[in-house]
C-alpha cells in the first residue's frame, strides 16, 4: 500500500501475477500494431485514411478518459482491468473475423480500433492507478521498470515482428492471436489478492471527481509542465510515427517482413532504455535524465527524414524508443509518488489527455504532411516540434526538487 517502506528487495507474488498478465496483454498489443498499419495499407493508399486507424486508437483518452479516471478511483481496480480485457477481447474478435472473411473495409479498421481504444483506458488507468499498492513507495522505479521492460519487449519488439510475420501468413491470424492475449491476461488477474485501492468513501458525482482531478493536476507546477511538454513530445512523435510504414515500405521499398523488423530493431532503443532508466536516475538525477531524453527524441526524427535505407531507419527508432522510455520511467514514478492514492486514477487519465489528445493530432498531421509533401518533409517537421517540447519540459523541470 501506499507509503510503505519494506526493505525487502522482493517485489512480491501479487506484483509477479500483476507482471505476467500485463506481459501477456502487451504482447498481444504489439502484434496488433504490427499489424494494423499493414491491414490499412491493404486497404487504401491514402497516407491521411491510414494515419486515421493510428488515431483511432488514441482519441478514446480524449473522449473517455475523464470517466475512466473517475471509475477508476471509485471501482475495484482488479474487476475493471478484468472488464476492460473482456471488452477488448469481444471488439478483437470481430476485427479477426471481418478480416478472415475479406469483409474487413478502411472504416471497419477506424471504428473497431476505436473500441479497443476504450478498454486501453480502463486498463492501462487502472495498472498505473494499481502499482503503488503492489509495491513499496522505494520500489516504484524498478516496479516500473519491470513493468516498461516487459512491454517494450514483447510489445515493441517480439509483438511488432509477430505482428507482421503472421499477417504475412493470414491477414486475420494476428488479430486472433491478440484475442488469446487478453483471455490469458484476464484468467491472471483474476489471481491476484491484494486489494487495488484503499476503501472507497466518496459519494460525491462522477463530473465533481472529475473535476478534482483535473484541479490537482492544473494546480501541481510540476505535473502541469510535464503534461504540456508530454503532450508536445507526443504530438512530435506521432507526426513521425504514423506514416513511418509509407516510409519504410513505400519510399524505401523494403517490404511488409522488413517493417516489422524496422519496429523491432528500433524498438531494441526502448529495451535497453528500459533496462538502464532506474540506474541512469539514480547515478544522473531525475532532472537530467527527463531533460536530456526529449533532445534525443527530436534528434531522431532527424535521422528518419535522411534516411536512405531500411537500417538508417532502423536507427532512428531505436534512438526515439530508447528516449521515450528512459523518459518515461522516471516520470510515472514521479507522477506517482506526489499524487495522493486515492486522486491517482484521475490524475492519470487527466495528464493522459493532454498526451493522447496530442497523439492522434500528430498522427492526423503526419497524414496530411506526406499527402501534401512527402514522408520526409513530416518527419522535419517531427524534429521542429519535439525541439518545443524539450523547451517545455525544461522549464517544468525547474519545479522538481534536486534528488
Amino acid at each position: 500500500m501506499v507509503g510503505r517502506t519494506s526493505g525487502d528487495e522482493s517485489l512480491g507474488t501479487d506484483f509477479t501475477r500483476f507482471w505476467f498478465a500485463s506481459a501477456a496483454s502487451h504482447l498481444g498489443d504489439g502484434i496488433r500494431f504490427g499489424a494494423l498499419p499493414l491491414l490499412a495499407l491493404s486497404l487504401t493508399d491514402d497516407a491521411r485514411l491510414i494515419a486515421l486507424v493510428t488515431a483511432s486508437t488514441l482519441v478514446p483518452w480524449v473522449v473517455f478518459g475523464p470517466v475512466g479516471g473517475a471509475l477508476v478511483d471509485r471501482l475495484d481496480r482488479r474487476r475493471l482491468m478484468i472488464g476492460g480485457q473482456l471488452g477488448r477481447a469481444v471488439v478483437g474478435a470481430v476485427l479477426a473475423g471481418l478480416v478472415a472473411t475479406d469483409q474487413a473495409a478502411i472504416w471497419w479498421g477506424v471504428a473497431l480500433a476505436f473500441g479497443l481504444g476504450l478498454g486501453e483506458v480502463v486498463v492501462d488507468a487502472s495498472s498505473q492507478a494499481a502499482i503503488p499498492q503492489l509495491v513499496t513507495t522505494d520500489q516504484l522505479d524498478r516496479a516500473n521498470g519491470r513493468l516498461i521492460t516487459a512491454i517494450t519487449v514483447l510489445d515493441n519488439v517480439v509483438g511488432v515482428a509477430l505482428g507482421a510475420v503472421l499477417f504475412g501468413i493470414a491477414a486475420g491470424l494476428p488479430f486472433a492471436v491478440d484475442v488469446a492475449t487478453f483471455a490469458i491476461s484476464t484468467s491472471l488477474l483474476a489471481t491476484i489478492r491484494r486489494p487495488l485501492q484503499t476503501e472507497r468513501t466518496s459519494t460525491s458525482s462522477i463530473r465533481t471527481d472529475i473535476g478534482e482531478g483535473m484541479r490537482f493536476l492544473l494546480g501541481h507546477p510540476l505535473l502541469r509542465g510535464l503534461a504540456g511538454g508530454v503532450a508536445t513530445a507526443n504530438l512530435a512523435a506521432n507526426t513521425a510515427f504514423a506514416v513511418v510504414v509509407i516510409l519504410v515500405v513505400d519510399e524505401l521499398g523494403a517490404g511488409e517482413v522488413a517493417f516489422g523488423v524496422v519496429l523491432s530493431v528500433g524498438a531494441i532503443g526502448g529495451v535497453v532504455g528500459a533496462l538502464v532508466a532506474a540506474r541512469a536516475t539514480a547515478r544522473w538525477g531525475r532532472r537530467r535524465v527527463l531533460t536530456g531524453a526529449p533532445l534525443l527524441l527530436a534528434g531522431s526524427f532527424v535521422i528518419t527524414a535522411a534516411a536512405v535505407a531500411p537500417w538508417m531507419a532502423s536507427v532512428a527508432f531505436f534512438a526515439s524508443s530508447f528516449s521515450i522510455v528512459v523518459f518515461n520511467v522516471p516520470a510515472q514514478s514521479v507522477r506517482q509518488a506526489v499524487t495522493p492514492e486515492h486522486l491517482l486514477g484521475r490524475v492519470v487519465t487527466s495528464f493522459r489527455i493532454f498526451g493522447m489528445s496530442a497523439a492522434p493530432l500528430g498522427a492526423i498531421l503526419g497524414g496530411f504532411v506526406t499527402e501534401a509533401t512527402d514522408v520526409r518533409t513530416a518527419n522535419v517537421v517531427a524534429a521542429v516540434i519535439g525541439a518545443g517540447a524539450w523547451v517545455l519540459l525544461a522549464r517544468a523541470l525547474r519545479h522538481l526538487e534536486a534528488d
